[in-house]
């Protein structure tokens, strides 16, 4: 059975096991009593006595090695299929595993995207290279979105990081094509979001809604849209595109919150009409949006780790 071995030297006489295991690996109740259920699950290496099987109620001396291993739950995994397929990895440990998504992919399968989501690819990478993980995603990307999405390879990587989500949305760096000639360079934006009443889909500004912040900075000023890098204090479903729509500048290619176009002076036919949102989209078939950057906490060495992903070419190609 597949798992991750924690090690923690001791510093101090007459601590236990189980209360190391909590306050100083930080490994959560459910987890601590899990590792119990394992013959290996904890132990002590002393360089004399070599290693040895250990009880939660130990004490330990200072100079040992606690050894905790933490067995993959894949009883639990789910019914994603693994599907070969090509998948962009930013970033690889033992502990996590960052992905370039590109746009319009769904992150989780679907009943319309059963077999071809990006947890499917993922699924198909780890049973390629041997690797027994359930799929464990860590924060979301919607599915016209590109960019970096992280996966946990264990349950204790993804609690830890989910204690970090909402520090990890304001280190989260976005880029965005935004329609039209902006007058303020920067600005930010505090409008309440909602799930607008009869549409599960589309999202509204609501005194009502969640608090919504998003910062912006127009980094290049074309013709008729703007390159605009976007940072956020809050993680609301759409945020971007709401908050950017509300302020006349909707991204290009959005079809949920972008200009509606129409023409009944001339009652101009459909294909007409798809051929002039086409223009005003600069062909885009989905909303410009990127996760570009992102920075974390590593959760188990405390590393401050910092990726990158480039523009894909349907975005980069209109900044030429």
């Amino acid at each position: 059975m597949e798992y991750r071995e924690l090690m923690y030297i001791v510093t101090e006489d007459g601590m236990t096991a189980g209360k190391i295991m909590r306050d100083k690996m930080h490994l959560s109740g459910r987890e601590v009593s899990r590792c119990k259920q394992f013959e290996e699950g904890v132990m002590i290496s002393e360089s004399e006595r070599g290693i040895k099987p250990a009880r939660l109620i130990d004490k330990l001396q200072k100079g040992q090695v606690l050894i905790v291993r933490l067995y993959e739950d894949t009883e639990n995994a789910g019914d994603i299929v693994p599907i070969d397929g090509e998948i962009d990895i930013v970033y690889e440990d033992e502990d996590l595993i960052v992905l370039n998504k590109p746009g319009d992919m769904v992150v989780h399968p679907s009943y319309a995207h059963y077999t071809d989501s990006l947890s499917n690819f993922l699924a198909g990478y780890y049973k390629r290279t041997g690797q027994n993980h359930v799929i464990r995603t860590v924060g979301r990307l919607d599915r016209e979105t590109s960019g970096l999405v992280m996966f946990a390879k264990n349950r204790h990587a993804a609690a830890l990081l989910g204690g970090q989500k909402d520090n990890m949305s304001k280190r989260k760096e976005y880029l965005a094509l935004c329609h039209g000639i902006f007058e303020n360079a920067e600005e930010t934006i505090d409008a309440p979001i909602r799930r607008k009443p009869g549409d599960r889909m589309i999202r509204e500004i609501h005194p009502d809604g969640k608090e919504a912040v998003t910062h912006y900075h127009v980094e290049r000023q074309l013709e008729d849209y703007a390159l605009v890098r976007l940072h956020l204090d809050t993680g609301r479903t759409h945020q971007i595109r709401v908050h950017m729509s509300c302020i006349g500048h909707p991204l290009l290619g959005d079809n949920f919150y972008g200009r509606e176009e129409s023409d009944s002076k001339n009652n101009l036919q459909k294909d007409s009409l798809r051929k002039k949102a086409d223009r005003c989209g600069h062909g885009l078939t989905r909303a410009a949006l990127h996760a570009g950057k992102l920075e974390f906490i590593h959760p188990i060495t405390n590393d401050v780790i910092k990726l990158v992903a480039e523009l894909p070419e349907d975005i980069s190609k209109l900044l030429i």
